[in-house]
């Protein structure tokens, strides 16, 4: 949701994968160190949302071009993650009462699953309904258009920005509370699934305003299907990364068929 407001306001943050890898690196810091798992959420997410600054800064502060501003961030913060969990590689930092709240079920359903439903219906009303929503979708649409309109063409970006650092950071969080610790492996990749995901619900990655966080939520699904049947089937892992990739070529041929970076 988070990463599909980013796209809808016309900008494509690359560095999302590395920011959960970071989030979860420090995280694990925090309590390996002994910090109580909320102060180190708090910190966490602090972190996350200064370098999701540092993006909005670069890219509506100084016009840098979205892509190279955040593939720029997206190798930082890989470096800084590999710093953190120095020479092992890894901080273990298990902590049960984290654990219980991460892994909770509802119904027979994940807990986090029905609050990531929750948040995509919250915001497909956002999008769909609100006046938030329209400047969002006015901005990626044609930016020009919309500050002639009176809409804060960067006040928007940057906030999207802010968000899409914000969501990595939790799942940063949500992995290293699943897991009991945090790897170099961490989020390797992650951007890719995602912006896959996204273009296959729907979303455009050349140009904004278009998408819908139903279709986006549909797209993870899907991705996550094709993961979960290579699993299960015992297929390489590996495989995967094939056919991410694959339906990410195919949903940037479609998005070029219906319309491409072309504004109507």
């Amino acid at each position: 949701a988070f990463a599909g407001f980013a796209l809808l306001s016309g900008v494509v943050d690359l560095s999302i994968a590395s920011m959960v890898g970071f989030s979860s690196s420090v995280y694990a810091l925090c309590l390996f160190n002994g910090i109580d798992p909320y102060s180190g959420i708090a910190i966490t997410l602090a972190l996350c949302l200064v370098f999701g600054a540092i993006n909005a800064t670069a890219i509506v502060g100084f016009g840098a071009e979205p892509i190279a501003a955040t593939l720029g961030m997206l190798v930082a913060l890989r470096g800084i993650t590999w710093v953190i969990l120095g020479s092992q590689g890894a901080i273990f930092a298990f902590n049960i009462d984290l654990f219980n709240v991460v892994t909770t079920s509802v119904f027979g359903l994940p807990l986090f699953f029905l609050l990531a439903i929750g948040l995509t219906l919250l915001a497909t009303i956002v999008v769909t309904r609100t006046r938030l929503g329209r400047h969002v979708q006015a901005v990626g649409g044609d930016d020009r258009a919309a500050a002639r309109a009176g809409i804060s063409v960067k006040r928007v970006r940057a906030a999207a920005l802010l968000l899409s650092a914000f969501g990595a950071g939790i799942g940063g969080i949500i992995f290293t509370g699943q897991l009991g610790s945090a790897a170099r492996a961490t989020g390797l990749g992650l951007e890719f699934q995602v912006y896959a995901a996204l273009m296959i619900g729907g979303y455009s990655i050349l140009r904004g305003g278009v998408g819908n966080p139903i279709g986006g939520a549909l797209g993870l699904l899907a991705v996550a299907g094709v993961s979960n049947i290579l699993d299960l089937q015992a297929i390489s892992p590996y495989y995967v990364n094939i056919i991410v990739g694959l339906l990410l070529l195919a949903a940037v041929l479609l998005d070029r068929l219906r319309g491409g970076d072309a504004f109507e």
